[in-house]
Order: C-alpha cells, then sequence, then structure tokens
C-alpha cells in the first residue's frame, strides 16, 4: 500500500516578544485546510495576547505587576493565574531547587510561561483538530520548544533535529516523535564546567522545557546525576565530555557520532 502524501502548511504568529509556529500534517492541501489553521492561528494568537496581558512585568496593569505590588486579589481571583502559579510550585519540586520561580522573595514565571502557554493552546485549540480525516498531524512549537500530536492508528510522524549550540545549523540528533513534547536549552555563557546545550523528551511542553532549562544551572557532574536519578531522556552537550544521550536515567556517550 503507498503512503498519502504529506503536506505541511503552516504559520507563524509573533507574541511575547517570541515567534510562534503552527504547524499541520496533512493529506490534502486545499481551502478547507487553509481556513481551518487561519481560524486556529487566530485563536492561539488571541489567547497568547491575554496570557501576555496577565504575565507581562513590562505591563503595569499586568496580573504579575499588581502582584508584585500586594494585590492579592490577582491570585486568589484568577484561574489561569493560580495555574502557572501552581506550575512554579511543582515544578521548584521536581527539579530539586533547579528551577525556582519564587527566589529573592519576588515571584517570576518567565522560565515556564512559553512551554506552559505553547502545551495549553496545543491542547486547546490544535490536538482537536486531528477529528478531521484530513489531518494527520499537529504541532506547535517557539525556539526548540514543540508539542506535537499524530492521529490515531496512523503511521505518520514527526520528524524534529536537534542542531548544534556552537553553529546553529549542524544536526546533532534527530528524534521521530509521533506524540510528545521536545525542549532545547541552550546556556548563553557556558563554561568549560557546565552544559552548553540540554534536550529533554516528555509528554508535556510544560515539564520538558522547564526539565531542559533547569539543567544549565549547574557543573556537568550534578546535572547528570540528576538526570540520572529522575530518569529523563534527551540529550546534553558539554565542551568537557562533548554529547551525552540519556534515555530514562540511561547514558550513552556518543560525542564524536551523530544519533
Amino acid at each position: 500500500m503507498i503512503e498519502p502524501k504529506i503536506y505541511f502548511p503552516q504559520v507563524t504568529i509573533n507574541k511575547m516578544n517570541v515567534p510562534f509556529t503552527i504547524k499541520l500534517a496533512v493529506t490534502k492541501r486545499d481551502q478547507i485546510v487553509d481556513r481551518i489553521l487561519d481560524t486556529t492561528a487566530k485563536m492561539i494568537a488571541k489567547d497568547l495576547d491575554e496570557i501576555d496581558d496577565k504575565f507581562s512585568p513590562l505591563k503595569t496593569n499586568s496580573l504579575i505587576s499588581k502582584f508584585h505590588r500586594g494585590d492579592s486579589e490577582s491570585f486568589f481571583q484568577d484561574t489561569m493565574f493560580q495555574t502557572v502559579y501552581n506550575q512554579c510550585a511543582i515544578a521548584k519540586v521536581a527539579t530539586n531547587g533547579y528551577y525556582d520561580a519564587f527566589k529573592n522573595d519576588r515571584f517570576d514565571p518567565t522560565g515556564i510561561l512559553k512551554g506552559w502557554s505553547i502545551e495549553t493552546e496545543f491542547q486547546k485549540h490544535l490536538k482537536p483538530l486531528l477529528v478531521d480525516p484530513a489531518i494527520v498531524g499537529v504541532s506547535l512549537g517557539s525556539d526548540g520548544d514543540t508539542q506535537l500530536a499524530t492521529k490515531a492508528n496512523n503511521n505518520f510522524s514527526w520528524n524534529v533535529v536537534v542542531t548544534n549550540p556552537d553553529n546553529g545549523c549542524g544536526i546533532v540528533a534527530e528524534y521521530n516523535i509521533a506524540n510528545g513534547a521536545i525542549a532545547t536549552a541552550v546556556a548563553d555563557n557556558a563554561d568549560i564546567d557546565t552544559p552548553t546545550q540540554i534536550t529533554v523528551l516528555s509528554k508535556g511542553l510544560t515539564e520538558a522545557a522547564v526539565l531542559a532549562n533547569a539543567g544549565l544551572t549547574d557543573r556537568t557532574a550534578e546535572v547528570e546525576t540528576w538526570i540520572e536519578k529522575s530518569r529523563l531522556t534527551g540529550l546534553l552537550i558539554a565542551r568537557n565530555s562533548g554529547m551525552t544521550v540519556f534515555t530514562h536515567g540511561q547514558f550513552d556517550n556518543v560525542a564524536q557520532a551523530q544519533m
């Protein structure tokens, strides 16, 4: 049986100072698919504006700015604010404090917000599109953080590449993902003893993105110990040890090879 040709219509919207790319995998490209993509993009853009209005520290009337000024009502009366706050508390425990949105006595959810926004919008607007006969896959991502899904009982899977942190173009790994999330975090100023890049795979992007970013905060040896105890899946790149692949905490050093 010949597999049907797959098309990948996509649209990118710029919100919260970053680009968000919506991508569909479809067996046919027509006006109906284009209309679905356009409508979905508009709904996601509207929701991202609402999230930004609530959590941008640059907006004086945002809930986070009011919260910093001592307005407790912004927490007790807003469901979204409470959800993000609770996710940050869970993330702190899950990462043994590597991720901490509450340090310096100031709540700052910036490190979790993009991943949480993508996962939330994906579940709300994109995953339901898989009921359409022509749509076999849906994806929403931004700067290396992506949530993906595939229609049940379908052979299609998403191909996701991880690029070299030094040049941004060389491919160091490829993953085929049917359903799940992948997040890659790159250090701004890594030294020889700390990771330069970490990729984590998980069911949800909130978790994957937090874990990937959390791993950049300590020395490579300590991070590898934490990865093993946490039984994570992904890869780590460091200047002193090359690339190390980990699958549920089991390590395979493949510094000289691509996956």
